[in-house]
């Protein structure tokens, strides 16, 4: 089983009251080049974070926490996580490089695609599983602003990783690995970290896929989040819902 739940916060959107689940006794950490636009997008969503600066990959977060990078290219130093994540480690993953370097990091977690020479932009994603991760997102998307669309590195499915989303160009720019201990890394090689900072991205893109890949890290690609209270601080405002129950490991 994926690790117990112990604090469910719920956020209102511009129209509808938004709820994600964090792992049982996770710190959320932030870190990368370009982490702007998903702090913003994770503090509308009311989730508490910790972020880590100089815009490289650290070794801080533990076994049992959940760790997001946004980069904008990359040029190492670069972290080997897979001990943790064999432990338990969650990974939410945006951007990247076609740094060979970093090439050769990401494929230690998952099966890599050529995407041709360097990065390009692309028209939409396009969603192309239906499980915990995609719930939020839209069958399809054209940001507005193109650089969302940044891709660098294709996946390719293994029996442990699923593939989530594709881009114009058919290829799978979107992908959910899982670990035998309850760990797991999402990783989507778009660029709204530093391109989605318009509302119309930041809601339609961005926060749908935060709260699917925050949900996935709880409870697994297939799993069912626990219904959270809602507690509203005011008309448009939303307050923080806590659920706490216990689930066999």
């Amino acid at each position: 089983m994926k690790k117990n739940f112990k604090t469910a916060l719920a956020y209102a959107a511009t129209m509808s009251a938004l709820v994600t689940t964090i792992p049982a006794e996770a710190t959320v950490y932030l870190q990368g080049s370009a982490t702007t636009n998903i702090g913003t997008a994770l503090t509308t969503m009311g989730v508490s974070y910790t972020a880590l600066g100089g815009g490289a990959m650290s070794n801080t977060p533990g076994a049992n926490d959940v760790l997001i990078m946004s980069f904008d290219g990359g040029t190492g130093p670069f972290v080997d996580y897979r001990t943790k994540l064999d432990q338990g480690l969650d990974i939410i993953m945006f951007g990247g490089s076609n740094y060979q370097p970093f090439r050769d990091w990401a494929s230690l977690y998952f099966n890599l695609t050529d995407t041709g020479a360097g990065w390009h932009t692309d028209g939409a994603w396009h969603t192309v599983a239906s499980n915990t991760a995609t719930q939020y997102m839209p069958a399809s998307y054209i940001p507005v602003n193109i650089g969302v669309t940044y891709h660098m590195l294709g996946f390719a499915a293994t029996a442990d990783t699923t593939m989530l989303g594709q881009n114009d160009e058919n290829v799978n720019i979107a992908a959910f690995r899982e670990y035998l201990n309850g760990g797991s890394f999402n990783y989507l090689a778009m660029d709204p970290g530093p391109y989605a900072s318009n509302a119309t991205d930041q809601a339609n893109f961005t926060i749908p896929y935060l709260r699917g890949a925050l949900d996935a890290a709880s409870v697994g690609i297939n799993g069912v989040p626990e219904p959270a209270s809602v507690l509203l601080l005011g008309v448009g405002l939303a307050g923080l819902g806590f659920s706490r129950k216990l689930k066999a490991r």
